[in-house]
């Protein structure tokens, strides 16, 4: 059975750098599974997207959402918050803080200016979610130490090893 995190895990989690999964309701109720970048502040997730998007349109119409954050190294890790989005105003420093975030201040400047030239077209918005519940998934104490010296040593031989 995976370990639970605590709350201060959680936020270490959530302050990583990882993609997360957002899914919002579709018209039809069907999921709409989304990979996005995000900023955890403050107990909220923030993500920047166009407000004609298909995820801006669903949040629009049903606020609930779910979040998917995970560590795709072994033993694996995650975190889904189950929660409410809020449509807001494009917050430029959202927009700034983000690529820094992923890219490193050099990466982030490249990008934000190919972003306003090739990406954002439209008029953005920040989502914000809150979260409800959140529940977590552990599996590194039920790795024994050889497979995890075996994860180690994997990320250094050769592909196929």
């Amino acid at each position: 059975m995976p370990r639970r995190f605590s709350k201060a895990e959680v936020d270490r989690f959530l302050g990583g750098r990882r993609v997360a999964v957002l899914g919002t309701n579709g018209a039809d109720g069907s999921p709409v599974l989304t990979p996005i970048w995000y900023l955890y502040t403050d107990g909220h997730l923030l993500m920047r997207t166009d407000k004609q998007s298909v995820k801006a349109k669903n949040i629009a119409r049903d606020p609930r959402v779910t979040v998917c954050v995970q560590d795709e190294r072994p033993p694996y890790a995650s975190v889904t918050v189950y929660g409410k989005a809020a449509i807001e105003p494009a917050q430029e420093k959202v927009g700034v803080q983000m690529a820094k975030h992923y890219l490193g201040a050099i990466g982030a400047a490249g990008y934000q200016r190919a972003a306003r030239e090739a990406i954002e077209r439209g008029e953005e918005v920040t989502l914000v979610i809150t979260p409800e519940r959140v529940l977590t998934q552990d599996f590194s104490q039920e790795t024994p130490w050889f497979g995890k010296a075996w994860l180690v040593l994997k990320r250094v031989l050769p592909p196929g090893l």
